[in-house]
């Protein structure tokens, strides 16, 4: 049995894969955006010795984060697998 993702909303043309790359894409640099503000302001975070410290878990905070919404994505959407490489090129843009 094939993979079947939960909605049918597989990135086939362009601006349906603008839209889900952008939807993750925001996903992401929300919760990042959010990670940080806690690491910032947290009574056990807010003593990290440096700045270099807070960038490099705010970095790998996002790693997984993106990492998890693209998983999911791929999951409910069925993103990914090379669904814009058709065969033919793409004559107008959207």
């Amino acid at each position: 049995m094939g993979f079947k993702p939960l909605i049918n909303f597989r990135g086939t043309t362009i601006a349906r894969a603008f839209f889900i790359n952008a939807l993750l894409i925001a996903i992401t640099t929300a919760l990042t955006i959010e990670v940080r503000r806690i690491i910032q302001h947290h009574k056990y975070t807010k003593e990290l010795p440096d700045r270099p410290h807070k960038v490099l878990v705010t970095a790998l905070a996002s790693l997984v984060i993106g990492l998890v919404a693209y998983y999911g994505a791929r999951v409910i959407f069925g993103i990914g697998g090379g669904m814009l490489a058709p065969s033919n090129a793409y004559k107008t843009f959207l």
